[in-house]
């Protein structure tokens, strides 16, 4: 099925109950696969099939469904319903001074004297409550059971009783609530729209042999734009002239400037510190390397954890069980003699309590800010599961060349015949062409400006080498596995831990390349955090057990092993998931086999590659791997957060329940302690994963 997705902008969804029903609903219209809600942005994402529906039709049966459709640039569209709340407090106010001055009346009215605090105290409850019965009677024509429904019971309830001051406090504070929530999720969307703001609205394109600013959607790739030092780079592209420092923190969290000259990539949203620039841009700023990173962080929201299908499954329920609850409450006790007034004001207060809004939320709220925060630090996690995958990482499987070691391998060719040396690196040079390992790298980098003789055919050996033929002739290179028996020379070289890559015909070696490599020189202070955070490294590589012992043994690594085929690798990776969590860190292209079957894969050094940011669970843009403790520390701070949410969430509604069926919780106390303080409580906890941890601030 060839499905389509189309996101919606809905308005007058001020409930989870209410966005549940309502993605159920739209997930029900025929031609429709998928709807889901997603409240912080008030927004409907809805997959459908176009030879079914219409994208026409669609937006009208949403419109049907939610009541309501809003676009993006409606602001300000809650001001009549903040000033009714403003008055409703004004009343509230007046009538508590009222009070407090001995009692006024109004009257006689019907032979009675009216309190003036209940006149005003009413008058609050009537106009606070206009707002929340206006999107009662919405709820009610969409036949959804919501928290604005629920309250205006509430209220209606509490005047009937002639409980006027409990109606109007509790109008005024849900008014209250109302307006906290909506800063609260609006503090979410902007900070997903912060990553999008860093890339400026305009640039400078020279055309025609002048200079003309445009906005940054008018420049196609293939023009030149300009950028001058102190601004900001508008779209990606390669340097075709001058020489700058660029800071790339907005991509990959690096304070420290990268120096940029001809040939260089640059990225949309970097800052130009020094020198001009003229840059060929190579995308539309739709698609640079941070608008890919704003949309994967956008979808990744969609992707819940295990932790909050759980909540969200608990809160379908929540709401019925508590309303039916608050039913049983206003009959039976009365049944049983108990006085009327007071049960059904505590059903009322129960029923103030009844949607999960602080639950439902206790969740995604942290997701957002954690994958906010990490985006913002260059690393790119996708989704919430990912996340509590890797909060529970208890063994870290690391390959060696390109991941503990810098990759930039040294290539030096000895011979084992008469062949001169130059001929075995052509040879060598010409199998290795076109990959994008990093022993082949070093081989093209030491041929480099050398004619390279022409192949007849080629097959890859994966883990173990190339096999080619030149001019008729079959040649290998690869490991020395490829050529058994080995002559003596080979075998000193690898005793005494050379890496190396033999080159030859079959059964006749006549060439060895030897490869030098350094180690990282932040992987010592990596896996020392690691390892204060519990999480045992584990080398898996391919090279040979000598030098893959002496790296290890530099590092720390207690547990190695070497020689290892592709699906070896796997093989490991599925034994150390038996131990526990298990998190692969490798290249994003060499290693996907063994990054698919760990727990959280991590692709290192993703920054301008496609493949890269797309493959694994976690996309490190800096080729750095300090950002792998600082992605586990991120992750079980947003776990151990996510469950202080829904512990707090929990324990507040239960207390607010405890005190309504003992006498001793207003309606207002409800809304303070049941709602808007536990929602303002788990949303200010959620926003604290956006600040970096004490040991990220000491290691920067």
């Amino acid at each position: 099925m060839n499905l389509q997705e189309q996101t919606l902008k809905i308005g007058q969804l001020h409930c989870p109950t209410c966005a549940r029903q309502v993605a159920g609903r739209v997930a029900a219209v025929a031609g429709v696969a998928r709807a889901e809600v997603d409240q912080l942005t008030g927004s409907l994402v809805v997959a459908y099939d176009p030879r079914r529906i219409a994208p026409e039709d669609l937006s009208r049966a949403v419109a049907a469904i939610s009541g309501h459709i809003s676009h993006p640039e409606e602001e300000g569209k809650g001001k009549l319903e903040g000033i009714l709340t403003l008055v409703s407090g004004t009343l509230l106010v007046a009538g508590g001074l009222a009070t407090l001055s001995g009692g006024l009346t109004l009257g006689p009215v019907a032979g009675a004297l009216i309190p003036l605090s209940s006149v005003l105290f009413g008058l609050g409850a009537l106009l606070g409550g206009i707002p929340v019965a206006r999107r009662a009677l919405a709820e009610l024509r969409r036949r959804l059971l919501g928290i604005d429904l629920l309250v205006s019971i509430a209220i209606t309830g509490a005047l009937a009783l002639g409980e006027t001051f409990e109606a109007g406090s509790l109008a005024f504070l849900f008014g209250v609530a109302e307006w906290l929530e909506d800063r609260a999720a609006g503090r979410a969307r902007r900070s997903l729209r912060e990553l999008l703001d860093r890339v400026p609205k305009r640039a400078t394109v020279l055309r025609g042999g002048g200079e003309l600013e445009l906005p940054v959607e008018a420049i196609s790739p293939g023009e030149v734009i300009l950028v001058r030092p102190g601004e900001t780079i508008g779209l990606d592209g390669v340097v075709v002239r001058g020489r700058a420092s660029v800071s790339e923190a907005a991509i990959t969290g690096e304070a420290t400037p990268v120096l940029k000259e001809e040939g260089s990539p640059v990225y949309a949203g970097t800052l130009n510190e020094d020198g001009a620039l003229e840059i060929r841009v190579t995308r539309p700023v739709g698609d640079s390397t941070l608008a890919r990173i704003a949309k994967l962080v956008e979808e990744a929201r969609r992707r819940k954890a295990p932790t909050e299908r759980l909540v969200d499954r608990f809160a379908r329920y929540y709401t019925p069980a508590v309303v039916g609850v608050a039913l049983l409450v206003a009959t039976l006790p009365p049944l049983l003699g108990l006085p009327p007034r007071v049960w059904l004001l505590r059903a009322l207060t129960l029923l103030v309590i009844a949607c999960p809004c602080a639950l439902a939320i206790s969740t995604p709220a942290a997701m957002v800010s954690a994958l906010v925060a990490s985006a913002r630090r260059g690393i790119l996690v996708k989704g919430g599961a990912a996340l509590e995958a890797v909060a529970k990482v208890k063994h870290l499987a690391l390959d060696k060349t390109g991941t503990l070691t810098t990759g930039e391998l040294q290539a030096q060719v000895v011979t084992l015949d008469e062949k001169p040396p130059e001929e075995v690196l052509l040879i060598a040079a010409a199998l290795e062409r076109g990959s994008e390992h990093p022993i082949a790298r070093a081989i093209g980098r030491l041929a480099e400006g050398t004619p390279l003789p022409q192949l007849d055919s080629f097959q890859p050996l994966p883990g173990r080498g190339v096999r080619g033929v030149i001019q008729g002739q079959e040649y290998l290179v690869g490991r020395p596995e490829l050529f058994p028996p080995l002559p003596n020379q080979v075998e000193e070289l690898l005793t005494e831990g050379n890496s190396l890559v033999i080159v030859g015909k079959p059964n006749h070696p006549f060439g060895v390349i030897l490869l030098s490599d350094r180690l990282r020189p932040e992987a010592r202070e990596a896996l020392s955090r690691l390892t204060a955070l519990g999480v045992k490294p584990v080398l898996l590589t391919g090279d040979r057990a000598p030098p893959a012992r002496a790296v290890a043994a530099a590092l720390g690594i207690e547990e190695v092993h070497a020689e290892l085929l592709p699906e070896e690798k796997v093989e490991w990776v599925k034994r150390l998931k038996s131990r526990g969590g298990v998190a692969m860190v490798g290249d994003g292209v060499n290693d996907a086999p063994a990054l698919a079957a760990a727990d959280v894969g991590i692709a290192m050094g993703a920054i301008g590659t496609d493949v890269a940011i797309e493959a694994g669970d976690v996309a490190l843009m800096k080729d750095d791997l300090a950002g792998v403790p600082e992605l586990i520390s991120l992750g079980r701070r947003s776990l151990s957060v996510i469950r202080t949410n829904v512990a707090v969430a929990l324990f507040l509604k239960l207390l607010v329940a405890a005190l309504a069926f003992a006498g001793y919780a207003s309606l207002a106390l409800a809304v303070l302690i049941g709602d808007v303080g536990a929602t303002l409580l788990v949303t200010a906890n959620a926003m604290r994963l956006q600040r970096p941890s004490r040991n990220a601030r000491r290691n920067t």
